[in-house]
């Protein structure tokens, strides 16, 4: 198991704010210092976001996503739908071209994954009854319930996340050879392309942060002339792009929450994703679907690389 989330030894104050924001109670104090328990650790990135100290750092994906850009086989970038958010400055074909200049043969949106992963959602919310089911789009909240509330694992929906089904897309259309690396807000996104199951599907993942990094030492940056401005590899995403805000799946699958019918449950954030999978727990949420997203949707998870207010991001993944 990775460790998702270390502290910065030095850095840490022992301010205890971490300790108290951990929707895992993950965090402990040892030796003077916040440490986090990997087994606990779910990989929300709540501490890294909440940590005045910058004392809290994220597993470091840039060397393997390096050592598979200077390997043999073709890499492929799939690009999560906050990436407007993220970099609102930044023309999108011109963050394309920087992608590929960067050694990445195919860069495609992750939103078309979302398409398919929308369309699995709307077929099965057809047939679903009460007790209902949760959703698997958020891999934070998939294992919060793997780890603390194991008798719901069965009531998550099988249906893979836009990340997984974009990758597996793309190995049937271009071989089994491509090597896919997931680029997004997230951090709990390592964890998933690392687990048994899906470990042929994805092979790295770096947040905005990482790329951004990355960037700032290569010999280009979002505005050299050097960067040839590019349009996204098909295939191309529809209303999956709302994915990145919360209810955005909803939407995709042309469904939503109605307060009168209570067919669906959307939660997301700290204190209400589990406010919401207690009472789903307890039988105090009668509902056929439960969505919720451990962030306030994907647009606020730690790996973003701006601090951009969040109706700003909303606005610039709407548009």
């Amino acid at each position: 198991q990775i460790k998702l989330v270390t502290t910065i030894k030095e850095r840490c104050r022992v301010c205890y704010t971490c300790v108290r924001d951990c929707p895992a109670k993950a965090i402990r104090i040892s030796g003077g210092q916040a440490e986090v328990i990997t087994e606990r650790c779910i990989g929300c990135g709540h501490c890294i976001s909440v940590c005045s100290q910058n004392a809290k750092q994220p597993y470091d994906s840039i060397p393997e996503v390096r050592k598979l850009l200077s390997g043999p086989d073709p890499v492929a970038a799939i690009v999560a739908p906050s990436f407007p958010a993220s970099f609102p400055d930044v023309d999108e074909r011109v963050f394309v071209g920087v992608l590929k200049q960067l050694g990445f043969s195919l860069v495609c949106e992750t939103a078309f994954g979302a398409d398919m992963t929308a369309a699995a959602y709307r077929s099965v919310l057809e047939g679903l009854k009460r007790p209902g089911r949760i959703g698997t789009t958020c891999p934070a909240v998939v294992s919060f319930i793997q780890k603390y509330h194991p008798s719901l694992t069965d009531r998550l929906l099988p249906i893979a996340s836009p990340m997984i089904a974009a990758a597996r897309y793309l190995h049937r259309a271009h071989g089994k050879n491509l090597k896919i690396v997931f680029i997004g807000p997230c951090i709990a996104k390592k964890a998933e392309a690392a687990t048994t199951e899906t470990t042929r599907d994805v092979d790295a993942v770096l947040t905005f942060i990482e790329l951004n990094k990355m960037v700032a030492k290569a010999d280009f940056s979002f505005n050299s002339p050097k960067v040839t401005p590019c349009d996204f590899d098909p295939p191309k995403p529809g209303l999956g792009m709302l994915f990145a805000v919360s209810r955005g799946i909803l939407q995709a699958a042309g469904t939503h929450e109605d307060l009168l019918d209570g067919n669906v449950v959307a939660a997301d954030g700290r204190s209400h994703f589990i406010q919401a999978i207690k009472e789903f727990e307890a039988g105090a949420l009668d509902t056929r679907l439960l969505e919720v997203l451990c962030c306030n949707g994907c647009i606020m998870g730690p790996g973003m690389s701006c601090e951009t207010p969040f109706f700003r991001r909303r606005f610039a993944v709407s548009e």
